[in-house]
């Protein structure tokens, strides 16, 4: 019985993450919204089964989304940073104090986007990404990915906000004993 809520309730937070990242094709200011809010369904799953169950959802979710969005840019932000982040997040958010906590998920943001960048640059070319990034100085691409890590440093506050709505409202009504 205890797997199989486990099933439905994965099933239902990752259909959950895809419908979210589908919706990114058609909202076109999306790019960074829609894999931040697919990424907050991963939480619970690593609060109620452990990490091992998160990270097996990330992938399926991440597969999907790499298969099913037309953009590559949405899925390969999903996959390199916010969807990754949530399954660690409980973990890093332990890290004492909290200068170094913070700046190791500054790090881990710049590092992750700079990886996924270079995918989209160099492996998925597309010559809308290519256009958009050809008029990048050095100067704007470190703007662009300080901004980003602001961002990033946002929804890790926003998900830790979240997540306590899940625990004391949504979860006694998810999860019965």
């Amino acid at each position: 019985m205890k797997s199989t809520k486990r099933i439905a309730l994965c099933g239902m937070f990752g259909a959950l993450s895809v419908t979210v990242m589908l919706l990114g094709s058609i909202i076109p200011f999306a790019t960074y919204m829609c894999p931040a809010i697919a990424a907050f369904f991963i939480l619970p799953i690593v609060y109620e089964y452990k990490e091992k169950t998160g990270f097996m959802l990330y992938l399926v979710v991440s597969i999907l989304s790499f298969l099913l969005v037309a953009e590559k840019e949405f899925a390969l932000i999903y996959i390199f940073v916010f969807g990754l982040y949530s399954v660690f997040k409980f973990r890093m958010d332990k890290i004492k104090p909290k200068f170094v906590q913070y700046l190791l998920k500054a790090l881990y943001c710049i590092v992750m986007t700079a990886v996924c960048y270079g995918l989209l640059l160099i492996v998925f070319p597309s010559p809308v990404l290519m256009e958009d990034f050809g008029d990048f100085t050095l100067w704007i691409a470190l703007a662009f990915l300080a901004l980003f890590t602001i961002v990033f440093l946002l929804f890790d506050f926003a998900s830790s906000k979240i997540f306590i709505l899940y625990r004391y409202y949504m979860r006694p009504k998810l999860i019965k004993k």
